[in-house]
């Protein structure tokens, strides 16, 4: 099985920017988004003015042929180049992460299973980046990813960005949606032209750019700071069918436990993507608090 890689270089010299999906091989909108770009660079609507596109539709090409997750391992986790290799994922990442060590700005589509629209996961530090991630049209922002998996420099939590970023590249996450929203493939497309316009790389000529001076619905900003990931227990159960970014008062019950306990919310915030089929011992849930955009 091989991994497809498609770059675009134009004549003048510019910024290398990569667009990822399906590092996850059941979100399918990145792939149908980068499909769609292709054809429109190859069909003239859009023009590279600038620098270099690369472009890897299909990360996890076996995940993604079975519609799952992953195969062996979460390959959006501990992603770096590894001398034993003991699960497929692990033969992706000397190939992920080459392409990334060849990275200026990162774009990396994903999508989610709880009900919920976009949203962008942020660094929260870089003052380039936030500008970069504020403009491509979504709304809703969460960051502390990191410190929700207790920070240090464990590489427990390390995916696409977060590698990206020790390589000196400014890199967002978008997950443009729940996995079956119709628009999910939308949102990662003109996020990618706008990424492009962005950095100054998209031809201004184009039909695709000129799509662009029509604007996105706009609604209010919204930003989570993660506090802490939960992990499904043994019989544990939601209260209720949460949804991505529900708000939670402090003290109110999120789950019961096997035992009939009930897990509260330790403070008013947000539930950030709740998986209701998580597996006994997986990522189940985030809790974050509101915060302002970190500009």
């Amino acid at each position: 099985m091989t991994v497809k890689t498609v770059v675009y270089q134009a004549l003048e010299a510019g910024p290398a920017l990569t667009i990822l999906g399906a590092v996850h091989g059941n979100e399918r909108c990145g792939p149908e988004a980068i499909k769609r770009l292709i054809a429109a660079l190859d069909g003239g609507e859009a023009a590279l003015r600038r620098g270099t596109l690369q472009m890897m539709p299909v990360v996890n090409p076996k995940a993604y042929a079975q519609n799952v997750r992953f195969v062996e391992r979460n390959l959006n986790r501990q992603l770096y180049p590894k001398d034993e290799k003991q699960h497929y994922e692990d033969h992706l990442d000397p190939i992920v992460c080459g392409l990334l060590d060849r990275t200026d700005v990162l774009l990396d589509l994903h999508s989610f299973a709880s009900p919920g629209g976009p949203f962008i996961f942020l660094s929260g530090k870089n003052p380039r980046e936030l500008a970069y991630a504020k403009s491509l049209g979504v709304n809703d922002f969460v960051y502390g990813w990191a410190e929700a998996y207790g920070g240090g420099d464990s590489k427990e939590s390390q995916g696409t960005t977060e590698y990206a970023r020790t390589r000196g590249a400014m890199a967002v996450t978008l997950e443009c949606g729940q996995h079956q929203n119709a628009d999910a493939p939308d949102v990662g497309y003109r996020a990618i032209l706008m990424a492009l316009k962005h950095l100054d790389m998209l031809d201004p000529q184009c039909p695709a750019a000129a799509s662009l001076e029509q604007p996105a619905e706009s609604g209010q900003l919204r930003c989570v700071r993660m506090k802490s990931v939960y992990y499904r227990s043994e019989g544990a159960v939601f209260s209720k069918p949460w949804r991505h970014f529900d708000a939670v008062r402090k003290d109110e019950p999120i789950a019961v436990l096997a035992d009939g306990e009930a897990l509260a919310a330790p403070e008013d915030g947000f539930i950030v993507l709740p998986k209701e089929a998580a597996a006994t011992g997986g990522e189940w849930f985030y809790f974050g608090t509101a915060t302002a955009y970190p500009e």
